[in-house]
Order: structure tokens, then sequence, then C-alpha cells
């Protein structure tokens, strides 16, 4: 709910994650499945995926990502998140109904693939975030390898930027992006983390 406190822990955290500006709206988001507290990295405005194809040789490095873009109006309305109390500050994404019926309609309804345990799904993917505990008992489709996000925030010396963030640019390690009947989005492994800098890898 818009005007609701956040910790004191969570408001110097946004602080610090946004170089010195202070949070100025508090988002209540009614999803069990989320942690209770979540620092908005900024609006979420592009994820981009590896989708596998069937296509033996288009597998073979010649592919090109697919760019899951968000309108201004859905962005505006869609957040990319972190835990701060994950030792690792797993990312999540918050999206409205509309952007969650259109994700679903997409990416889960035409989706080839079986439903399996989100935290099955970390596992074999690996990295820091290759565990199966801590993910929530979510059935979840594979969409593919993620290798970028972009996110639109404001942070002190930079204004209103966009920012690109490469996945697995160190370690080779990237997440799989997933989708969820509802059409929410999860990030399944990887080895990136969300320290004050920034998401790095």
């Amino acid at each position: 709910m818009a005007g609701k406190t956040p910790t004191q822990k969570a408001a110097e955290e946004f602080k610090k994650w946004h170089w010195g500006m202070n949070h100025v709206n508090v988002v209540d988001v009614e999803d069990p499945d989320l942690p209770d507290e979540l620092i908005e990295c900024g609006r979420l405005a592009e994820i981009r995926v590896r989708i596998p194809s069937s296509d033996v040789k288009a597998n073979r490095g010649s592919r090109k990502d697919t760019q899951i873009t968000l309108t201004q109006s859905e962005s505006e309305r869609s957040h990319l998140a972190f835990d701060p109390a994950h030792p690792s500050e797993r990312l999540y994404t918050v999206l409205p109904a509309d952007v969650l019926r259109k994700m679903r309609e997409t990416y889960y309804d035409l989706n080839p693939f079986a439903e399996q345990k989100l935290g099955v799904i970390a596992k074999f993917t690996g990295g820091r975030h290759g565990t199966e505990r801590d993910y929530p008992s979510v059935l979840v489709k594979p969409i593919g390898i993620c290798s970028a996000v972009v996110y639109a925030t404001e942070k002190t010396g930079d204004g209103f930027s966009y920012y690109i963030h490469r996945l697995g640019e160190e370690t080779g390690v990237r997440p799989c992006l997933c989708i969820d009947k509802k059409g929410r989005l999860w990030f399944a492994g990887g080895a990136y983390t969300s320290p004050t800098p920034g998401i790095t890898d």
C-alpha cells in the first residue's frame, strides 16, 4: 500500500542502491510466494532471453536473444526488485494484472515444456542461486536462459536512466527465466548478486 513505512534497513538499502536517493513510495504486494520485503532496482523495461529451438542448427550459437519488452505504460507499473534478506540478493519481478495476462498468454499458454518445480529448475541451472529448498513451491515452465535485464530508475549523479545488466558475463552461469500459470516471471538459478553498486555477476 502506498505510504506504508518500510523497515529502516530496507530504506537504507534502497538509498545505498540508488546512490543516495531516498525512496518516495512503498507498494504493498499481496503475494504469499514473494519475500516479505523487496527493494526495487527500477521499473522493468526488458528481459533478454535465449529461447531454445527444436532446430539443432539454430541452437549452435547463431540464434539471437528474444527481447521481452514492455511498453512504456507497462514498464511504469512493473518492477524489478531484489530480496535484501537473501544472502545473494535474489531477483524478482512484480507485474500488474494486464502484464501478467500478456506474459501468460505468450510464454505459458504457448510454451511446449512441462511444468517443473521452480527449485528443481534452479538446481539444474546451477550457480549461487542453484538451490532447491529456498524457492517457493511453485510450478513453472522454463522460457529460456536469461542473458540480461533492463530497468529504468533514478540514481544520484545519473538522473533517470536505463540500466542494462548482463547476466553471466564473468561466471558464464545465467539464470533460467521461468513462468507460472498466473503469468509471474521467476529467475531460477544463476550466479548474480545485487549489492550496492548494482546487479553483478
